[in-house]
């Protein structure tokens, strides 16, 4: 037995079949080879090939088959040995399928009994219990047999000091459980533990510390706990010499501080400065890991991120970015960084400190795909911040960032550098470096993913980048006009959202005109001003479409074969304030962003019908003149009046049908009015128009009766 508390010996007795040995002599009936063989397996069991072994010879069922002995010191041994052996899941279960967890809740005493128990036995149990309770199974197996009562009830009436010890360090690991958990402070648990909590055992609180990190997931134990002042002796806990139970107790304010009204207790308290005294050098790696995690709860609330700043928390808490330390606390760190970045001061106090460049070294290695996530969500922050989106291009981020892109798989990294180039993408010395590292290929191929968030944001990117026109030739030469185009008849509306934002941008060019046209894009185009409800997503198509058509006779041509006029006259008439019948879907629009919507359709339908005969009288045909004269008054904002005014130049000029159809709707009278407005866009569209109207006589004689042709002379002889 004593050769195998040495490790190198635990190794050597199996090698040579020890194991099996030993396993063998347990069917003997001899007392004290029993004690001798089970204290062999006790200390062989430490090691983690002897317990897989043990396992795989069938010893577990033999060993708790012992537990039915008369003899004491044999029990005892067997409850040691079942400790040891339930280190790992498999033996866990298999002691769980022989019966052991039911015979070691055999060995406890009933709720309120008088018992002569051997209290190291009772002791010995509860820490094999509690090892047990790691696996999810014996959860349910402990509360079914009552267990949870047992040991709840020893923890509140035991007055051994290791047997309520061992009872906490299970209550630990059942609350694991929300069914557990519920019943434990049903029984009375909670109050128990706060009990020993403010014992003067370091044993006691450490065990109840940790057991109420457990337990105070739940927002019924939070409320219990906090009534009974247990937030207070929590945050006392901090101020402990014992790094256990400092961390346990910070791990259990980090489930307060989830919660608005604990978390203005923990500043009121103190506690802030007690948790970033944790992040120090020096403190113990779950320690530290424990007060961070807090930490990050607390900086969700405004209050809390002034409060971390003013402590000189961000002093503290960027150093530990540092790429020698693990790779856990680094992310927790990220996490926190994000929370702190959402307002300016602090996200401001976090670029100051090296923040930026901290969290761009945590996109690359060492690194790993949580640290990555998590740094980029805190560079997305920050980048809302224009100061920052330069420091973070300057410390080199950007081509971290498309390294994501080329070596990862893990979807919410990518998310996230996504979001974060989204961001940087509204300056113009950003989107040239974007450009220039190559993200346009990286993207056009992202909008390929099965990922609907990534296609979504890839999208979004390539819009932002859209606006210089070296990216509008690069993803035209890299193909992305195909993938965009396919993404118009996407079924997420955001991925739509994104994809038709483009094109506006990409359609200034006379060369991505003609591809996007030969590859197509019309019918979607139509589609989306079809059924579309967001003003936005119109908006472009509309825009798009206008820019299509300038000039191009053949595109013109191809908009009216799809019905594209009859479209444009839905949505004016839709979206008009004149309409008498507004669907929901329009009302919920402020008239701003309406107005917007209105203007483009106006610019579409002017580029659509310009010198265009056919699409001109369709145009007037499906009801578009009336929907026209009805933008064309003075309550329309600047550029919608332009662009209504341009509309009815188009559509009138040289085509004597909508000359005579504009008198009907009664078009004259705010065109002439227009002539006094204070934009000269304004004026001199509305002055076009008349021209070409005046060009009919009975439109000629209603003009000047109403004073309009002397206005027209005075206004274009200027």
């Amino acid at each position: 037995m004593q050769l195998a508390v040495d490790d190198d010996n635990k190794d050597a007795v199996r090698e040579v079949g020890g194991l099996k040995r030993l396993v063998s002599l347990l069917s003997s009936p001899d007392v004290e080879v029993q004690l001798n063989v089970l204290g062999a397996l006790t200390n062989l069991a430490s090691n983690s090939e002897n317990k897989a072994e043990i396992r795989e010879l069938q010893a577990i069922p033999k060993i708790i088959a012992l537990l039915e002995s008369s003899d004491e010191g044999v029990q005892e041994k067997v409850v040691e040995t079942l400790w040891n052996l339930a280190g790992n899941d498999e033996n866990r279960v298999a002691i769980l399928y022989a019966d052991g967890v039911h015979k070691l809740l055999n060995l406890l005493p009933q709720p309120g009994e008088q018992t002569q128990h051997n209290a190291g036995v009772i002791a010995s149990a509860l820490g094999a219990l509690a090892n047990l309770a790691v696996h999810p199974e014996n959860h349910s197996a402990i509360r079914d047999a009552g267990g949870v009562k047992k040991i709840v009830s020893i923890l509140t009436e035991s007055g051994h000091a290791r047997t309520k010890e061992r009872a906490a360090n299970c209550i630990e690991n059942l609350s694991l459980d929300r069914e557990n958990r519920e019943l434990i402070r049903k029984l009375g648990g909670t109050a128990s533990l706060l009990t020993l909590l403010s014992s003067n055992s370091e044993a006691w609180v450490r065990a109840a510390a940790g057991a109420l990190k457990n337990l105070s997931v739940d927002e019924e134990s939070k409320a219990e706990i906090f009534k009974q002042d247990g937030l207070r002796v929590l945050i006392e806990m901090l101020k402990q010499n014992d790094m256990v139970i400092v961390g346990k107790s910070a791990e259990c304010i980090g489930n307060f501080a989830l919660e608005g009204p604990y978390r203005l207790r923990i500043r009121e308290l103190g506690g802030i400065l007690l948790l970033l005294e944790l992040l120090e050098p020096g403190t113990p790696e779950d320690a530290r890991l424990a007060g961070a995690g807090a930490i990050l709860n607390l900086a969700v609330e405004d209050e809390c991120k002034s409060d971390i700043r003013r402590l000189d928390g961000i002093a503290k808490l960027v150093p530990l970015l540092n790429t020698s330390l693990p790779s856990t606390l680094r992310a927790v760190i990220a996490m926190t960084l994000t929370n702190l970045g959402g307002q300016e001061e602090s996200a401001i106090a976090i670029a100051e400190a090296g923040g930026v460049n901290a969290l761009i070294q945590c996109m690359g290695t060492p690194t790993d795909n949580v640290l990555q996530e998590k740094a980029a969500s805190a560079l997305w922050n920050l980048s809302a911040i224009d100061s920052i989106k330069a420091t973070i291009r300057k410390a080199g981020g950007i081509p971290f960032l498309l390294s994501v892109f080329e070596f990862s798989t893990f979807v919410p990294a990518i998310e996230n550098c996504l979001g974060t180039l989204l961001s940087l993408a509204e300056t113009q010395e950003n989107r040239f470096a974007i450009s220039e590292a190559g993200a346009v290929g990286l993207l056009i191929r992202l909008m390929d993913s099965e990922h609907p968030a990534i296609v979504e944001k890839a999208a979004g990117v390539i819009w932002n980048l859209s606006h210089e026109e070296t990216v509008q030739h690069r993803v035209r030469q890299l193909g992305g006009l195909k993938s965009l185009i396919r993404l118009l008849e996407s079924e997420s509306p955001l991925i739509r959202f994104n994809a038709v934002g483009c094109f506006p941008l990409l359609t200034e060019l006379e060369e991505n005109v003609q591809e996007s046209f030969e590859l197509s894009v019309i019918p979607p185009l139509l589609k989306l001003l079809k059924s579309e409800s967001n003003v936005l997503v119109l908006q472009n198509t509309a825009q798009t479409l206008g820019n299509i058509s300038e000039g191009h006779v053949e595109y013109q041509k191809a908009i009216y074969e799809a019905r594209g006029l009859e479209l444009l006259v839905d949505v004016i008439k839709r979206w008009s304030p004149a309409s008498s019948n507004q669907e929901t879907a329009v009302q919920k629009w402020d008239w701003t962003s309406r107005q917007e919507l209105l203007a483009k359709c106006c610019y579409a339908v002017w580029l659509l019908c310009q010198k265009n005969e056919v699409n001109q009288v369709a145009f007037c045909e499906a009801g578009g003149a009336g929907g026209i004269v009805g933008l064309l008054h003075a309550e329309s904002d600047e550029t919608l009046l332009e662009m209504a005014a341009g509309a009815a130049c188009a559509l009138c000029e040289g085509c004597d049908q909508n000359k005579d159809r504009f008198r009907e709707e009664k078009g004259l009278q705010p065109l002439i009015g227009l002539l006094d407005h204070n934009s000269d866009s304004v004026k001199l569209n509305s002055a076009k128009a008349l021209c070409h109207l005046s060009e009919n006589e009975e439109n000629r004689r209603i003009v000047r009766e109403m004073g309009g042709l002397d206005r027209l002379v005075k206004l274009l002889s200027h």
